[in-house]
Order: structure tokens, then C-alpha cells, then sequence
């Protein structure tokens, strides 16, 4: 018997809701009925077609994941070279096990409804009903879904982690927790702040790459005749500080007196700084703060300071 080629896969093993296939006609043509060679044929045909979709599942569903995994591991190379903290990588390579095993449980959804499909039962009122309820669903929860895949971002790119400070529009704190929706930030006054990943527009790291310390110190306008010494005890005691144990290793350039930065008919304002980690910039312009008031007042200088 000569099968046509349009027949596919399902005649070559047997089309046994049709009464039809290969298998079935050889049954018939050998005198067996056709209610029992329909039965013989569901007992032999589906088996084989629920075992052959199986076995598909689950190669699509592995190499799928090796696939995933393999593109992740790529992005996760190139995250942990341009952020350059080591938890990129390893946090990518968490991810993409994620989304393997989402990537696994469509592919066994599909296989299940299409061997429920195989086995006889209409899905088309299941189907029918699932897409309206997650087209509600959908329509309903476009907030949460975005806030899932904003954290799912931010995650990959590794923008922020915890303990980090972060600046969040207007809102300054340390990092507590990051999960895939919610982001919680513990702010400078103990309050705890939940914020939702997808409304992080405009994020500021202050715990990344270097960091500056700077003080502002405000001198009477008379000062200005003497902005030589000025400088030079300035320098002087912010070299004392940058050289003070707990700050040797923190600190990243030598001291620097910017100049005056600002000045009126009273007063005039020079500023200060120092290069740092960012993990040392707070207890270091405390200390340098508290030094070069200390240092200026000894020399003669009437000053205040305020931070810039």
C-alpha cells in the first residue's frame, strides 16, 4: 500500500479516531471487525503517539535549557566585566536556571494538553476559558508583571545589591532585601521603604567604583587675603587624615583643596576634598571635617562648615 506523502505522521502510525491508518486496514482486510480493529488500534496507536510526544517533550525541554543556560552563561561573562562585581556572574547563572525551568514547564504544559488532545478530549472549551481568564488576568496585573520583569532586570544587570546605598527618586538608603517584584530599603531614619521594581525609574548607586569626601568651610571675607595659608593647612590636616590608619588604604588620591567655591560680601566658602571608597566616604568627611575646623581655628581663622 502506497501512502501519500500529505498523510503524515498521523496515517504512517495510524489515524485511529478516523478509523483510518495503516494498521487499521491491515486489521480489516484480515476479516477483524471494525469496532475491534478501531480498539486494537487505540490500544497499539495511541500508546505509541503519546510515547513518541513524550520522548519529544523531553528533548526540547533539555536542550532547550542547555540552549538557555549556554546564552545566559554569555550575558553573564559580559555583566560581571562591565559592572565588575563578582556576584554578577553568579547571580546571572541563578537566573538562567530560572528561566530553564520556566522554559520546561511551558514545554510540559504543551505536551500534556497535546497528549489530552491525542487521548480524545475537546480542549477547545478549556482553551477557550483559559484565554479569557488570562487575557483578564493579564490585563489586571500588568503592574505586577512589570515589576516582575523590571526585577528581573535589574537582577541580570546587577545594578544594585544588598548593602548597597542607593538613591531611589528621593529616597536615600541601604539595601535590604531584592526579590523579583519588591525592592526594601532601610532609610537614613530607620524608616523601611518597599519599593516596587517596576516604578525604579532613576536609580543612583553610591556604593560603586570610587567615591569623594568634600567639606565646605565658610570663613569670613577677610580670609581671602590669606588663601595661601588657607590652602596650606587645609592640605596639611586633610594629609593627616588620608594618612590616619583606619583611612591609609581608603583613600585612593592625594588631598585636594578645590578653592573658593562660592563668596559674598561676609563670606567665602573653600572646599576640601578627598578621594575614597565608597564604604569609608561618611566616617571619613566626619574626620576630615572635624580636622580642618580644628586645624583652621588653631591658626586663627574664625569658620563654619556645612556639608556641600
Amino acid at each position: 500500500m502506497i501512502v501519500p506523502a500529505r498523510a503524515g505522521l498521523g496515517v504512517l502510525i495510524g489515524a485511529a479516531d478516523r478509523g483510518g491508518g495503516w494498521l487499521y486496514d491491515l486489521l480489516t482486510h484480515a476479516g477483524v471487525s471494525d469496532d475491534r480493529a478501531k480498539t486494537v488500534t487505540d490500544l497499539i496507536v495511541r500508546p505509541v503517539e503519546v510515547l513518541l510526544v513524550v520522548i519529544v517533550a523531553i528533548l526540547i525541554a533539555r536542550y532547550g535549557g542547555k540552549l538557555i543556560r549556554r546564552f545566559m552563561g554569555r550575558v553573564a561573562e559580559q555583566t560581571a566585566q562591565r559592572s565588575g562585581s563578582p556576584r554578577a556572574g553568579a547571580r546571572v547563572s541563578t537566573l538562567s536556571g530560572l528561566v530553564a525551568n520556566i522554559w520546561r514547564f511551558f514545554v510540559l504544559v504543551i505536551a500534556a494538553a497535546t497528549v489530552l488532545g491525542m487521548l480524545g478530549l475537546n480542549l477547545t472549551p478549556l482553551l477557550a476559558s483559559a484565554t479569557i481568564i488570562g487575557a483578564t488576568l493579564g490585563f489586571g496585573a500588568q503592574q505586577l508583571i512589570r515589576d516582575y520583569f523590571s526585577g528581573f532586570l535589574l537582577t541580570v544587570e546587577d545594578q544594585f545589591s544588598i548593602g548597597d546605598s542607593i538613591v531611589v527618586d528621593g529616597t536615600t538608603g541601604v539595601v535590604e532585601d531584592v526579590s523579583m517584584r519588591v525592592t526594601r530599603v532601610r532609610g537614613i531614619d530607620g524608616t523601611l521603604y518597599f519599593i516596587p521594581n517596576g516604578d525604579i525609574r532613576l536609580l543612583a548607586n553610591t556604593s560603586r567604583g570610587w567615591s569623594r569626601a568634600a567639606v565646605d568651610l565658610t570663613l569670613p571675607a577677610a580670609a581671602a587675603a590669606d588663601l595661601d595659608e588657607i590652602r596650606t593647612v587645609t592640605e596639611e590636616a586633610a594629609r593627616r587624615v588620608a594618612e590616619r590608619p583606619e583611612f591609609a588604604d581608603s583613600v585612593t588620591e592625594p588631598p585636594m583643596l578645590v578653592g573658593v567655591v562660592s563668596a559674598d560680601a561676609a563670606t567665602i566658602t573653600v572646599r576640601v576634598t578627598l578621594h575614597t571608597v565608597p564604604s569609608k566616604r561618611d566616617a571619613l568627611t566626619r574626620a576630615l571635617r572635624e580636622e580642618t575646623m580644628g586645624t583652621l581655628a588653631r591658626a586663627g581663622h574664625l569658620l563654619d562648615t556645612t556639608a556641600p
